[in-house]
């Protein structure tokens, strides 16, 4: 028969053992992770290798002046190209301004003797509030449609309740986003 000083030893012991364990196991881990580490410095080194060796297998007769000459004709060349891209970039960016960027719509029955909710008003704006509202009514007889231009968020022609709740849902949508050089 053990006594419970006798039991309380082998918890201990047990515990060890498992903390010896997860030691190991992380010592094998972060051994691992080092042996990863010094592969990825050799293959570095291994590259800066190559590079050195192609500089100098020109031979003695090029001088680091060509070299030098020779990066600066393709830093130019990226020069060039950049300021084309610039000049690209602020074209979209002038475009975004106008392009439809907020959408909103509204389902709704137009009238009582017309299916569910088969009319709708949907307005298109860019990041101003201004774009189009485009309206539908579905009746029995047939479908009415109606654009009514949307300047700062407000139509110079009389908005139905739908197209305001279409206009408003679309204002608020997030946007304004585009970031300025």
């Amino acid at each position: 028969m053990t006594t419970s000083w006798h039991r309380g030893t082998d918890t201990i012991r047990g515990m060890e053992t498992d903390t010896t364990t997860l030691l190991a196991g992380a010592a094998v881990a972060l051994g691992a992770l080092g042996l990863l580490l010094a592969l990825l410095a050799l293959r570095r080194a291994g590259a800066a290798k190559r590079a050195l060796g192609e500089l100098m297998s020109e031979g003695e007769a090029t001088t680091g002046g060509a070299q030098l000459a020779r990066a600066l004709a393709g830093v130019a060349e990226h020069a060039t190209r950049l300021a084309v891209s610039e000049g690209r970039l602020t074209e979209l960016e002038a475009a975004a301004d106008r392009a439809v960027s907020r959408v909103g719509h509204v389902q709704f029955q137009a009238y009582d003797d017309a299916g569910a909710g088969q009319s709708s008003s949907l307005a298109l704006l860019d990041d101003g509030g201004s774009g189009v509202v485009i309206t539908t009514l579905h009746a029995r007889v047939g479908t009415r449609i109606y654009v009514k231009r949307v300047m700062n968020g407000t139509s110079e022609t009389t908005l139905g309740e739908e197209e305001r709740a279409a206009i408003e849902a679309a204002i608020a949508q997030p946007g304004g986003t585009r970031r300025t050089r």
